[in-house]
């Protein structure tokens, strides 16, 4: 696997994200148009969590998940199951940012490494660092999609105020 294409790749759709959000008020992240089961800051915090908890945690790298995170943010959980006051934006822009950095320290020359245990996704086995990292890629592409489509609900919204 070429692992400078990987994390470039990795590194654009971070970065899309990032520059989806750019424009994105608190308020706005918190808020969850009718029709969506979601908002932009589960959005968000979802990608965070999930890289932690499929890349790192299956890698055998330590998972850094702040308090509370995975309660928030992991799959199955929603925003309007939420007990405790979540992170900012802000909070969460900077934690991407930082993460795909220790992504690609962490795992440097390592991608062709077996993991310990396969990690199955529908009827996907991956077994190694790099495998486990493009799935993720993957996983997170398809969470820009839901923010973008969140924005659009949120101007329609504004639009009928």
């Amino acid at each position: 696997m070429n692992e400078q294409s990987l994390f470039s790749q990795y590194e654009f759709v971070r970065q899309g994200i990032l520059r989806t959000i750019n424009d994105v008020t608190e308020e706005m992240a918190k808020e969850i148009p009718g029709g969506f089961p979601h908002n932009i800051l589960w959005q968000i915090g979802h990608v965070y969590v999930s890289l932690e908890q499929i890349v790192f945690h299956f890698a055998g790298e330590q998972v850094n998940l702040p308090e509370g995170y995975a309660e928030l943010f992991s799959r199955g959980t929603s925003p309007a199951d939420w007990k405790t006051e979540p992170p900012t934006l802000e909070t969460l822009r900077l934690q991407l940012s930082d993460q795909m950095d220790r992504l690609k320290q962490t795992f440097a020359n390592r991608l062709d490494e077996k993991i310990a245990q396969p990690f199955k996704a529908g009827p996907l086995k991956l077994d190694t660092i790099g495998e486990l990292v493009l799935f993720s890629l993957f996983h997170e592409s398809e969470h820009v999609g839901g923010i973008k489509g969140l924005k659009n609900g949120l101007k329609i919204l504004e639009k009928n105020k």
